[in-house]
């Protein structure tokens, strides 16, 4: 199991997500149709192992100092970092479906958990909260307690502010910002893109 990620190696999985292409500075149109100069993917970790391996490390260091039964990965981003933080840990890991399965048994969350259990929500970052708040209401609707969600980046855009509305807690590895120094201070970026992708998430 892991202990608390040190500074040097938060510093070292910040670097690798941008050598990696995870994280890409530019000119980007996101799904909202918003122009950004940030685009943080973090889907490509599939392929590059060892470094999906750091990052479930660093997820399990945030989720030893919480309660709960059971891991839950909202699709699709965040169900191979839940996988990689499973077979890291020993943790069993459910997730909650974008649509219920209309044959078969019809499930809406895939796994094996028990009424009143208590899930710990798995997502690869958060903007606005929307889509962590879906996976909780799929998890309390199949009988599931749900108090805490754990992501890797905080975008800082009011994510953290409308789940804590809504009685849950958030736990990052990282935020926005901190990931935007540490690159600046590794020379991926320089300190006019930083100040940039800072003004553009304000």
């Amino acid at each position: 199991m892991a202990s608390a990620t040190t500074s040097d190696q938060l510093e070292m999985m910040a670097v690798t997500l941008y050598d990696v292409g995870a994280i890409r500075l530019g000119r980007f149109t996101l799904h909202s149709g918003i122009v950004s100069p940030i685009y943080i993917d973090l889907r490509l970790l599939v392929s590059y192992p060892r470094a999906l391996q750091e990052v479930a490390v660093a997820y399990a260091a945030l989720l030893e100092a919480l309660s709960f039964d059971i891991l839950a990965a909202y699709p699709y981003a965040a169900l191979p970092i839940g996988t990689a933080i499973a077979l890291h840990s020993g943790w069993p890991l459910v997730y909650p479906r974008k649509t219920a399965k209309e044959y078969g048994t019809g499930k809406q969350v895939e796994g094996s958990w028990e009424v009143g259990q208590t899930a710990v929500v798995i997502e690869d970052l958060i903007t606005t909260g929307d889509s962590i708040l879906r996976a909780i209401a799929s998890l309390k609707a199949v009988g599931l307690q749900v108090h805490d969600a754990v992501v890797l980046i905080d975008r800082e855009q009011g994510g953290r502010d409308a789940l804590a509305a809504q009685g849950y807690r958030l736990h990052s590895v990282v935020t926005i910002s901190r990931l935007l120094a540490i690159l600046e201070q590794h020379g991926r970026i320089n300190a006019a893109q930083r100040v940039e992708v800072l003004d553009s998430l304000s």
